[in-house]
């Protein structure tokens, strides 16, 4: 046998077997394939015409293609053999996600007679950029002329240096006829944000068949969620804009899909994914905490919530509330609240001052929304004045409290942990400690009842850290009188303006203003050079003079004021730095103190 004809051989045989390997492999649609594992290799034709190695593979049940710094992609992930019968519709549509949802991927989908690029000829998905970080759904035909075997493409063919594309769930539908209805358009699907479990959807009716041909007429137009048929539109007019109402389960993401239907058959499916439900509401706001008549009894009230946390208008009617207390607010005290107030038993030994606070949680079906802070609340009977509070032996006597919030930290201190001997030599006293510059911490006093004093001022006592290295000391101590709901600042006291010498310095301030009155004291340190400010020694009792607190009346015969240059002062001024000199029974008490 000569060369010619070995290879005429040859080349016969060879033809024969791939003929009949195609036949015998072909798929008739229905197909699909959802790439959710790594068998599609095995029958998918994989073109790298690019030639950077990089192919579309496996990835996280998908099939995906990745960029190349400095090509265009040129990709191809190719069907198996698909046998169709000419003058037939195919429905076609595949789930198309891109690797990043602001750069644009490209891709095309095409169906030819060969799994060659050349052959890939007739557009499915015309080329098409796309951006979204999610699954949506891509739909075509195809219409072959003739009856025989065809192959799909999908392409990647974005440009250089982009992300990925990734797809899934490729569905080529049954056979149909050219009369059969186009899909329905304009399907969308728009969630209820008001609180209920409600979708709003719209469409058209198709105005066209498979082959191009304006319709006559329609059976119906079926809408489905997840498969599930969910209602009819009976003999719609073609073109006709169509709406439902669709009352889910539960919050989800949702699969609608709808098709039209006439003599010749059903259209392909019209898809779109969709959620459908609640999000979690805003966090609430306008939160109050008042102390009742009845003694250890509160009410807490808040602002509805109206909205969800997108900023989309919620009705409250769907809303609910909760309420935690306890140790760091953990505990559930209340939930499945409809009304925005809550009056309750706080303290349960209404003799003695306690601190409580809650937080306020919205709930809808959705979810919750974050922990929503109430003021702290002292609440049971005031300490009566004169009111003392020296921390002795680190430990505070009466009802302190702290916000946990704040970013420096109030806490008692003691000689022995600290090295500085206490102001009134009791061996403790109370410390705002910071980690960072301008950080500040605020503490808290019980009520305090200033009935029965005549002129009532608070004094206590700040030591003073001196300026290092010629840097002054620029911390400052802020003192808030709270009472009937507003909080005023009754003085700054700036550590710079102190009087000279590392020490404790006695500050005095009038409380004429709240005299007869239920008070608190808040504390707050502002750290602007040193991560410690210290105070010792708290009162509230009767002035003496100018402002300044006295001694115990019956010891004491009389008080000088001096200026720090040594010059006797009839009536020490507030803002002044001064010696004070007190001559009681058998002694004499000497101390600078700052009239405020």
């Amino acid at each position: 046998m000569n060369i010619n004809c070995l290879m005429r051989a040859t080349i016969v045989v060879w033809c024969a077997a791939l003929a009949g390997h195609i036949c015998g492999a072909s798929v008739t649609p229905p197909y699909s394939e959802a790439f959710a594992t790594e068998e599609f290799v095995d029958t998918y034709t994989i073109l790298d015409e690019n030639h950077d190695g990089t192919r579309w593979s496996p990835y996280l049940g998908s099939a995906q293609i990745s960029y190349n710094t400095e090509l265009a992609m040129d990709d191809w992930l190719i069907t198996p053999p698909l046998s169709l019968e000419g003058g037939k519709v195919y429905s076609f549509s595949i789930e198309v996600l891109t690797g990043n949802a602001a750069t644009e991927e490209t891709f095309e989908v095409m169906y030819g007679a060969a799994p060659a690029p050349e052959a890939l000829a007739t557009a499915i998905v015309p080329r098409t950029q796309a951006a979204h970080a999610e699954y949506r759904a891509y739909t075509g035909t195809l219409a072959p002329a003739e009856s025989g075997i065809y192959y799909v493409g999908i392409h990647g063919c974005s440009a250089p240096d982009t992300y990925s594309i990734s797809v899934k769930n490729l569905e080529i539908g049954a056979a149909t006829g050219s009369t059969a209805p186009a899909a329905p358009t304009a399907l969308a699907v728009v969630t209820r944000t008001n609180g209920e479990l409600k979708a709003d959807i719209s469409l058209a009716a198709p105005t066209r068949d498979l082959a191009g041909n304006p319709l006559a007429a329609l059976q119906e137009v079926r809408l489905l969620r997840d498969g599930v048929a969910i209602h009819t539109f009976e003999a719609p007019a073609p073109g006709e804009a169509l709406r439902h109402v669709d009352e889910v389960p539960e919050c989800s993401r949702y699969t609608y899909a709808a098709i039209a239907v006439n003599e010749g058959g059903e259209s392909p499916a019209a898809e779109v994914k969709a959620f459908v439900g609640v999000l979690e509401p805003a966090d609430p706001a306008g939160i109050t905490l008042t102390e009742t008549g009845t003694p250890g009894e509160v009410t807490l009230a808040w602002e509805p919530v109206t909205a969800d946390i997108r900023g989309n208008a919620l009705d409250a009617a769907y809303v609910t509330y909760r309420i935690y207390g306890g140790e760091g607010q953990a505990t559930l005290l209340y939930d499945g609240l409809t009304e925005t107030s809550k009056t309750f038993q706080a303290v349960e030994d209404a003799t003695v001052q306690a601190f409580v606070q809650y937080c306020v949680v919205a709930e809808t079906r959705g979810g919750i929304s974050g922990f929503a802070y109430s003021p702290m609340l002292a609440v049971g009977p005031a300490y009566p004045a004169p009111f003392a509070e020296s921390f002795a032996g680190g430990a505070a006597s009466t009802l302190i409290g702290t916000c946990p919030e704040d970013l420096a930290t109030w806490k008692t201190f003691t000689t022995e942990e600290s090295g500085i001997e206490a102001q009134d030599g009791d061996g403790g006293f109370i410390g705002s400690e910071a980690s960072y510059l301008d950080d500040y911490g605020t503490f808290l006093t019980g009520k305090i009842d200033l009935a029965g004093l005549e002129s009532p001022v608070l004094s206590f006592y700040v030591y003073h850290i001196p300026e290092s290295e010629g840097e002054a000391n620029t911390n400052e101590l802020e003192v808030g009188v709270a009472c009937g709901g507003e909080t005023a600042v009754a003085c700054t006291v700036r550590s710079a303006e102190l009087p000279a010498g590392e020490g404790w310095k006695e500050v005095a301030v009038p409380l004429d203003g709240w005299k007869g009155r239920v008070v608190q004291l808040a504390f707050t340190s502002r750290h602007a050079l040193l991560p410690y400010i210290f105070v010792d020694n708290l009162r509230v009792a009767d002035a003496g003079g100018s402002g300044i607190l006295a001694a115990a009346a019956e010891e004491v015969l009389r008080t000088e004021y001096y200026s720090v240059s040594g010059l006797r002062l009839a009536a020490p001024q507030p803002g002044m730095a001064i010696v004070r000199t007190v001559y009681k029974d058998g002694r004499v008490e000497t101390a600078k103190v700052f009239v405020r």
